[in-house]
């Protein structure tokens, strides 16, 4: 793990206080502790079995342990940290398990907006779509207001499935890879609202069939995406 002497090795670290999202753009310092922290543990940083410790990581970014220890805690919940021995450290997160959560989104949440299409009160769905115009419209969004747009949308659909074991599957599975999801990916905010639109169009149809297969393309571009952006291999 890095410490706090290592700050001016080779080792470079984000700077706390930039913007990650553009110029305008405002986060939380709790945001921006766990984008960077994330990152430590993405481009290996931080590697597998590395304990995490909230004092030595405050120390090295400069800011409280709140901070710290918020990041951790969210960090754990999606799957990227664990317990052992009594102490947190770097979850072994193989890509491999990434691409098979997505997969496993991609069926769920494709049969759960099949059943939405029969399902969802319509004056949410124009709720929501009013929300993601909005959304398109502004000039900068911050990854809170991604998060809690694109949560909304999919929670939603999840919910007017009518079936509670699918509405759990799917919030447990977003959670797991909400590190990678397009908060990450600020080229995807305008394609992906459009896709959200895409679905909404079918469902406001009720035609499940055209919605899940938007579904499907929406997963699709969102794992391209995220190859593309971090130079995976597929």
């Amino acid at each position: 793990m890095l410490t706090p002497t290592e700050t001016n090795s080779s080792k470079k670290l984000p700077n706390i206080g930039g913007n990650f999202y553009g110029e305008g753009e405002e986060q939380s310092l709790g945001e921006r502790t766990y984008l960077i922290i994330s990152d430590m543990i993405l481009k290996g940083e931080l590697a597998y079995g590395d304990p995490v410790q909230e004092r030595r990581l405050a120390e090295l970014l400069n800011v409280s342990r709140t901070p710290v220890r918020e990041a951790i805690n969210r960090l754990e919940a999606e799957g990227f940290l664990e317990r052992s021995g009594g102490r947190v450290v770097v979850r072994e997160v193989r890509l491999k398990e990434f691409v098979e959560i997505l997969h496993v989104r991609k069926l769920l949440e494709c049969d759960a907006v099949i059943e939405a299409a029969k399902n969802a009160d319509v004056k949410e769905l124009q709720k929501i779509r009013r929300t993601i115009e909005k959304l398109m419209e502004k000039r900068s969004v911050t990854a809170i207001e991604l998060r809690e747009v694109d949560d909304k949308f999919h929670n939603f659909i999840a919910k007017s499935s009518n079936n509670a074991l699918i509405n759990e599957l799917i919030d447990d599975l977003r959670r797991r890879t909400a590190m990678f999801d397009h908060e990450r990916l600020p080229n995807r905010k305008q394609p992906g609202s459009k896709e959200h639109l895409d679905i909404i169009d079918a469902l406001e149809k009720g035609d499940g069939a055209l919605a899940s297969a938007r579904m499907a393309r929406h997963i699709n571009n969102v794992h391209s995406s995220i190859f593309e952006h971090w130079g995976f291999n597929k």
